[in-house]
């Protein structure tokens, strides 16, 4: 494998050396410089018009183009503020270091007077002491400003007097002038005695203008700088001494810039724009400005491209993976680095312990000992990343050879973020570093963690191996990798505890050993092994920046200087944010832009230009900024800074939840500006568009239909995250998890690890079907997309497509995957049926709720309306609220004094309803957590309780026998019904709460009117009922009665139905589906039995691992949740899951019932029982016939992937079935021994042939369609006529596999043993049977070539064999599989191509005239099964065990597309240009089909022939005719046939020659009129003839050949013509080979010689 270019890999392998050299932020950032109150249109253009459109040309090269106006949303007033001035200065700076292309932008020129002076920041003290020698008072206001320094000149001091308070500015402003004016008047005084101080009155716009200049000579672009330059009117008599110095400093200043910059850098403006850009023209302006706008646009766009232009080639023509793990390591080396300019080791305690981890480590490398890793713990500010930075750079001096460095701070980067990312880019960037030599990817690689923590380990073995290579790792904050619940993998258990000599890693932590998630075994080594080292903070010293108090201190300062409400805003966008924010990201969030003559103020809370850049600089020490992504951004520098934000500025929910909307707004707006744009114009690649692909050249995998927003990994993270955060789940599931466009982002971006890691991430906080199928599916297919990313939207459409509902999120995340597909521009494998299980566990998820204290297991178990809590009450003690996902207890509801009996959540306001055995109910408030109400009307224990929220009404019963009805505002009693003679267990209200249903231990069941409490009915039952439910339809009533006994009974009339008893145990709790069709039963013996309530049927089990106490069941009956113990189980529960755990006796008729118009999907559900046992394609590509088990036989209409007919006439198992070559009739054989041949015109049976006396094994239909060939488990074999059932041969031989050649002449037949039969059929009662031909071991398949000389047979000693078919002479040997040959294929028209796989796992395509290997197909993980090759043999089809599909280029050996099937495939069939394959799957009763979207092959017809029996009249009872397709018939005198018998030997032998070449193709059935009429000029031109024919031969032989077909259709033998003896039969292989170099011999010449040759036999 080609070694990354040297840069890279120095890089990759630590060296921080040419850091300089590394791809920075791709940002392009212009300060603009101009007084505040000229060129104000010219700006606003620029900043609306000009910004805009540079970012739309340049966003797909992912490059951000800001321009800077200081003056936008400021009122002026600060323009001459020189501490204001040096924070721009700063900010010019900093547009020249990071800017890619251009830094500075000035517009000068116009009115003289506007260029005010502003103080100068240091004066030569000669000049100064000359200015303030008066005693004046305003000699006094300078002097108080200037200090003296030690070079001798005076500087300006005190500049946050004017300029500490940006809220109120009245009265620093007011001061500020004060000075300013003493200043000019004491400049003007010593103006007049010639004093040198012109140069101390420049404006701001002149001082920057000369910093830009003195840039331009020492910074890093050396033509950054554009002048947009207007003529200054001439001098007014009345200007002042000022306004006149300041005109000459102006031209001066014009003419410097002149000479340092090329022409087409200086724009002039139109004086006359000088009036109209003050006044608001609006369009006028717009349209005069254009040329400005232009030539603004056409240098920046000149820089740019420029700039991209000498980048260094950032990944093009290099892989992707080392393109995408420099960039990723770079990030980490710049934090790396700017860490250790910033702070070095000062305090002893880190010095003391590098010295000894240094040291040990030395030592160790030196004895050649094996070692433990070492971890470093130390609160927040304790110096650890200090540490590590130095332990980085101090390595290096203790080893004696170079060493590999890798370091990682954790969390910086999305992929840094998650356990598996950052160990799975670790991996690949060791894999670089060694130069391992199997690539940077392993064949087989996975994202299962087991997987990669033994690649992890197996990186460091082979690095031991490695003697002269030494390998550091450094992970910082290793606390904060996101662990997500891995199945086996406890968070950091891949940290190896004994590392090879020469592998050393070193972690730091901030919280300690006992919390880190490592395996006991771990804690236990790191304990014992002296290799922790704990630090104490840092004593508090000024310099210590991460210090609490320092930074508490930095925070209040920006708070005075800014305003609270302003900088809380700034603040807690910071910290919301995941990866920190770019500057241009806070400007869109903190500065309002609709009107861009306003004065945007701190008082609003918002931010401009000019008060960012102020902000930015005040915050330096608490701020860093990291690149990620190719964007600087901001974030805090310490975790002390974070956690401090956090209390201060986003403490409150609300706060929280608004900033993260923003965020994610903000986010998103990428997402979503092109999703609905498919214009293909802009064919941009989509992935691969990580930071630094500057070119984007197009790579074979990434079509431009669909055009996105160039995402980054900071998008992707950033954008769902904030989602998450903000609370939005339906925006969440629609824009992000269940949302293609963003799948796709996150798999070509980063990788399908990073998005199983999001879901994961995501499943920690919601609980939702359409989530769990999103990340069942990209869970199972995650180790081929591994491999294969461009699967995605096939395997979605896979997984998901049977378990969509017609509507809502999943369907349109299917249809867009669908869509993306069908936009897809290379070959590509689409399902277009379903065939899996919907990819959700039938246990989701078990959370532990509770301590293992007695009594606190849970008794009662309610969901909250969201469905993302629940409400537990524990055996004894207050009911707690709990969030599922994330397993956390939210609150405890204290209130009761006794143990909670009965609970209710209403759905509609949220309320919950507790009542308890201290006889009082509470209604408590979700929202607020509050109590609402207490009622206290009962005088026993409440054992039941229901709302009315409508009619604000709560139903309670008690042991008191009473039903007790209260207000829900207040706790007023309302009514109480003393009806029951019992205990009342139940208490239901149905229809919108209008009645109410108690039940009570007195064995009654009560119905009331809600509105006058009149009693309507009573069902008695005479046993006590404990409980009791309702379904929502109000059609059944449900009764607990006795221990185990549940009675089902129609709520309307009380009719007793049936009783639910299969299970034995007692009853615990049961509940009822909101599908009303099923009630789900726990029992004491840890089962859950789901019931079907129509028929008491029992439809599934459910085993729990604690006891059950409760049940609830989640809206739309997605997730049934059984609560006992202290632990709450989640299972599946959505009807459509496990569909095979179904019983389809019963089941079937009521799932007919449901209004579905999807006959598949019915049928997939009928027939997911019934194995498929045979599969067959038609010629023409149409049709599929499958046999099953059952004795049915199915024919599927192939385009349109629907059921067409189910044929039923069989009473065994159909083994075999077979299309005619008309496709008109469908042959099927069974156990039953017989073969019945079925019309498909009407779906009939049109005759049953019976002559077998055992069941039927194989089955064939000739080429001629009239004659079948049938062989059963007797070893009879029997070739009979389909229309009479005449037998016309039979012999015995072997019957497992047969096959007969296109021209019928050879039958071959194998039982798989190591010999095949080969049967001539031509000269079958001669006796001259051919002789067998056999290899070492057993034959295990073979093929016949479309040329019907050859087979080709493949065995298990590895090799293959071409044997003639006529003489059985071995022609060729084909060796070169390592293992068992287990299938092999040919095509129709490339003839010298054989393409065969193996058990070693690969494919080889064979010339078959050389016997040499052309190309080694490896790709397969399994031994390959079956391949299939088209019919022009452009495209070979191969699955193998490892139940993928690989669609194979065999011209240039390459695969093309593939897909995982994820169940095992027994076999396919393809059609002949390979657009579908249906798939023959193991035990499974659907048949897959799968569409080769833009399949490279092109349909070939398999010619048809006529019989060549010795006597035709033998086959005379006819076929029925093909229906519907009578060709048109020419008007034929007689004398045709007389010319041609009688005098057609005296004809030209070239107008035989016409006349031959029209009756060779008599039997093709595909000539038309069309064909036909352009015989002339082709046949001339083909056959080079001089001899021209005149229309009367060309219809002659148009007639000739019209009467061929006719006899064809008529299935009546032509009349004979004379042989042409120039024609003989080539047989040998290099003929043919010649033969088939011909460019116009085609199949169809094959069939003329063949027919020829029958008519030689005959004659």
């Amino acid at each position: 494998m080609s070694a990354p270019e040297p840069a890279v890999l120095q890089a990759l392998q630590g060296h921080t050396q040419g850091s300089d050299k590394w791809p920075g932020p791709r940002a392009v950032k212009f300060y603009i410089a101009s007084v505040y109150n000229d060129f104000r249109e010219e700006r606003r253009q620029i900043l609306e018009m000009v910004g805009p459109e540079l970012q739309s040309t340049y966003d797909d090269r992912y490059i951000e183009i800001e321009f800077v106006d200081m003056h936008y949303g400021s009122d002026g007033g600060d323009e001459t503020n020189p501490a204001l001035l040096r924070y721009h200065l700063e900010e010019i700076r900093c547009c020249n270091r990071t800017s890619k292309a251009g830094y500075f932008l000035c517009l000068i020129g116009g009115e003289a007077s506007s260029y005010q002076p502003v103080l100068p920041f240091k004066i030569p003290s000669s000049t100064f002491e000359e200015l303030v020698k008066s005693d004046s008072a305003q000699a006094a206001l300078v002097r108080a400003c200037y200090r003296v320094n030690g070079d001798g000149t005076y500087h300006l001091h005190g500049d946050d007097k004017w300029y500490n308070d940006l809220v109120e500015r009245k009265d620093q402003r007011s001061r500020l002038s004060e000075v300013q004016k003493a200043f000019n008047a004491l400049a003007t005084e010593a103006l007049q005695v010639n004093a040198n101080v012109s140069s101390l009155l420049k404006s701001p716009v002149e001082h920057q203008c000369e910093l830009a200049l003195e840039l331009l000579s020492n910074g890093n672009h050396p033509k950054g700088v554009i002048v947009v330059y207007r003529d200054m009117p001439e001098l007014e008599p009345d200007d002042t001494k000022l306004t006149t110095l300041a005109r000459a400093r102006l031209i001066q200043l014009k003419k410097k810039l002149e000479d340092a910059l090329p022409d087409s850098h200086i724009i002039q403006l139109e004086p006359s724009s000088a009036d109209s850009s003050r006044t608001d023209g609006g369009s006028e302006n717009e349209e005069k400005l254009a040329p400005f706008r232009e030539k603004v646009q056409a240098v920046v766009s000149s820089l740019v491209d420029d700039s991209l232009s000498t980048e260094p080639d950032q990944g093009k023509g290099r892989k992707k993976t080392v393109q995408e793990v420099f960039l990723e390591h770079i990030t980490h080396l710049r934090i790396c680095i700017e860490h250790n300019r910033l702070h070095k080791v000062t305090v002893k305690q880190l010095e003391d312990t590098a010295k000894i981890v240094l040291n040990k480590a030395a030592e160790n490398y030196e004895n050649r000992t094996r070692h433990p890793p070492v971890l470093i713990y130390g609160p927040d500010a304790s110096g650890k990343t200090t540490l590590l930075t130095h332990l980085y750079y101090k390595c290096e001096n203790i080893f004696p050879k170079p060493v590999l460095r890798i370091i990682r701070f954790s969390a910086s980067t999305p992929r840094s973020a998650y356990n598996l990312e950052l160990l799975r880019v670790m991996c690949q960037q060791i894999s670089i570093i060694l130069n391992i030599p199997e690539g940077y990817l392993p064949k087989d690689a996975s994202f299962d963690p087991l997987y990669i923590n033994n690649w992890f380990q197996s990186l460091l073995k082979r690095c031991e191996e490695m003697e002269n290579e030494i390998l550091l790792i450094f992970i910082d904050n290793v606390h904060r990798v996101n662990p997500l619940e891995c199945d086996i993998v406890t968070g950091l258990s891949w940290l190896p505890m004994s590392l090879p000599r020469n592998v050393f890693l070193v972690c730091t932590s901030a919280v300690s050993l006992e919390q880190l998630q490592l395996t006991p075994a771990q804690k236990e080594k790191f304990k014992t092994q002296n290799c922790y080292y704990l630090l104490d903070a840092i004593e508090e010293t000024p310099e210590n920046d991460s210090y609490g108090d320092f930074i508490d201190g930095a925070f209040d300062n920006l708070e005075a200087v800014f305003g609270i409400k302003a900088f809380s805003k700034l603040a807690g966008y910071i910290t919301c944010s995941e990866f920190g924010l770019t500057e241009l990201e806070l400007l869109e969030l903190l500065m309002p832009t609709t009107n861009s003559d306003a004065v945007i103020t701190l008082k609003d809370a918002n931010f401009n230009f000019s008060t960012l850049c102020v902000v930015k600089y005040m915050m330096k020490s608490l701020i860093s900024e990291n690149t990620v992504s190719g964007r600087s951004t901001w974030r805090w520098r310490a975790a002390a800074a974070t956690a401090r934000a956090r209390r201060r500025y986003v403490r409150v929910q609300s706060a929280l939840r608004d900033a993260h909307s923003d965020l994610a707004a903000l986010h998103f707006a990428n997402f979503l500006q092109d999703t609905d744009d498919t214009d293909t114009s802009e064919a941009q690649e989509l992935g691969c568009v990580d930071d630094d692909d500057a070119v984007l050249d197009t790579t074979p995998f990434h079509s431009g239909t669909r055009t996105a927003a160039a995402f980054t990994q900071r998008h992707v993270e950033e954008s769902w995250l904030h989602l998450l955060l903000a609370g939005d789940f339906c925006k969440l599931k629609d824009l992000t998890v269940c949302n293609f466009d963003f799948l796709l982002a996150a798999v070509q971006t980063v990788t399908i690890s990073y998005l199983r890691c999001i879901l994961e991430h995501v499943r920690c906080y919601i609980l939702d079907r359409d989530v769990e199928l999103v990340y069942g599916a990209v869970r199972k297919s995650s180790d081929i997309l591994t491999r294969d990313p461009m699967q995605l939207g096939a395997q979605i459409i896979a997984w998901l497509r049977p378990a969509v509902a017609r509507r809502g999120v999943l369907a349109t995340l299917v249809t867009s995957a669908m869509a993306w597909c069908d936009g897809y521009d290379k070959p590509l494998l689409v399902p277009l049926n379903g065939w899996l299980q919907p990819p959700i566990a039938s246990t989701v998820r078990v959370v532990s709720v509770g301590g293992s204290s007695p009594g606190a297991g849970a008794r009662l178990l309610q969901l909250a309306p969201s469905g993302q809590h629940l409400v537990l009450a524990p055996s004894a003690g207050d009911p707690q609220l709990w969030h599922v996902m994330s397993n956390s207890k939210v609150h405890t509801f204290k209130g009761h004094s006794g143990r909670i009996l009965c609970m209710c959540v209403t759905r509609e306001s949220q309320y919950l309803l507790t009542g308890s055995e201290d006889t009082s109910v509470i209604v408590w408030d979700l929202h607020s957590l509050a109590c609402k109400t207490k009622i206290l009307e009962h005088i026993a224990p409440v054992l039941c309780v229901a709302a009315i929220v409508n009619r604000s009404l709560v139903i309670s019963g008690g042991e008191d026998s009473a039903v007790i009805v209260t207000s829900l505002v207040d706790g007023a009693l309302v009514t109480k019904l003393d009806h029951h003679r019992g205990p009342v267990t139940a208490v239901k209200a149905i229809q919108d709460g209008d009645i109410l249903v108690t039940g009570s231990q007195d064995g009654t069941v009560c119905t009331w009117n809600v509105d006058n409490f009149t009693l309507l009915s009573t069902v008695t039952s005479g046993v006590p009922i404990h409980a009791m439910e309702v379904t929502e339809d109000n059609v059944f009533l449900i009764t607990l009665q006795g221990e185990n006994e549940l009675h089902v009974r129609t709520f309307i009339t009380g009719t007793h139905l049936h009783v639910l008893k299969r299970h034995k145990a007692k009853v615990k709790c049961f509940c009822v589906g909101h599908d009303s069709s099923r009630a789900a039963v726990g029992c004491a013996d840890q089962r859950i039995y789901i019931y079907s309530l129509h028929n008491a049927q029992l439809l599934r089990t459910l085993a729990a691992a604690h006891d059950l106490a409760a049940l609830a069941i989640a809206d739309k009956d997605h997730f049934l949740l059984a609560a006992g113990g202290n632990r709450v189980t989640i299972y599946s529960f959505h009807t459509e899951d496990n569909l095979t755990n179904f019983r389809p006796t019963k089941q079937l008729k009521r799932r007919q019932t449901k209004s579905t118009t999807n006959i598949t999907l019915l049928q997939a559900e009928q027939s997911e029982l019934i194995p498929i046992s045979c599969l067959e394609v038609s010629r023409d590509g149409q049709l599929a016939a499958s046999g099953c088990a059952r004795g049915l036989v199915r024919v599927w209409h192939l385009s349109t992937h629907r059921l067409q007919a189910t044929l039923n006439g069989h009473i065994g198992h159909v083994t075999c079935v077979t299309f005619s070559p008309n496709n008109l009739l469908v042959l099927s054989g069974s156990e039953d021994r017989t073969v019945v041949v079925w019309q498909l015109a009407d779906n009939s049976p049109s005759l049953t042939y019976k002559g077998h006396t055992a069941a039927l094994q194989s089955l064939l239909m000739m080429s001629d369609g009239r004659r079948a060939m049938s062989g059963d488990r007797a070893r009879n074999v029997h070739v009979w006529l389909v229309d009479s059932g005449i037998v016309l041969h039979s012999t015995t031989g072997p019957t497992v596999s047969l096959d007969v050649t296109l021209n019928m002449k050879f039958s071959v037949l194998s039982d798989g043993d190591n010999s095949v039969r080969i049967w001539s059929l031509a000269r079958v009662d001669s006796g001259e049977e051919r002789r067998s031909v056999s290899h070492a071991e057993r034959i295990t398949c073979f093929a016949l070539t479309a040329d019907s000389q050859h087979v080709v047979t493949g065995s298990m000693d590895m090799s293959l064999k071409v044997w003639q078919l006529d003489g059985g002479k071995l022609s060729q040997v084909l060796v070169g599989h390592s293992d068992i040959v287990t299938c092999v294929a040919v095509s129709i028209t490339n003839k010298t191509q054989v393409v065969s796989g193996s058990w070693d796992c690969n494919l080889i395509v064979w010339d078959i005239n050389t016997g040499s290997d052309l190309h080694l197909l490896s790709g397969h993980l399994g031994k390959v099964t079956c391949v299939k090759v088209t019919g022009d043999g452009t495209i070979a089809v191969s699955s193998a065990e490892d139940k993928t599909l690989i669609i194979w280029e065999t011209k240039r050996g390459l695969a093309l597309t593939s897909l995982a099937l994820h169940v095992p495939l027994l076999g396919f069939q393809i059609t002949s240009d390979c657009s579908r394959i249906a798939i023959h799957l193991l035990d499974r009763g659907c048949l897959p089909m799968i569409c080769l979207h833009n399949t490279p092959a092109t349909y070939v017809k398999i010619p048809t022939y006529a019989a060549p029996t010795k006597d035709i009249d033998e086959l005379r009872p006819l076929a029925p005719k093909r229906p519907m397709r009578r060709l048109l018939k020419k008007e034929v005198s007689l004398d045709t046939y007389t010319w041609q018998k009688k005098y057609g030997h005296l004809t030209s032998a070239a107008m035989m020659a016409q006349v031959d070449e029209r009756l060779k193709r008599r039997f093709s059935v595909s000539a038309s009129m069309e064909e036909i009429s352009k015989i002339q000029e082709a046949k001339n031109k083909d056959l080079g003839s001089q001899v021209s024919l005149g229309p009367e031969e060309a219809a002659i032989a148009q007639s000739q050949h019209f009467d061929q077909l006719e006899a064809l259709w008529n299935k009546i033998s032509p009349p004979r013509r004379r042989s042409n003896k120039s024609l003989t039969k080539q047989s040998s292989l290099i003929e043919t080979k010649f033969d088939s170099s011909d460019e116009e011999h085609t199949p169809i010449e094959e069939q003329g010689k063949a027919h020829k040759s029958s008519l030689e036999s005959r004659s």
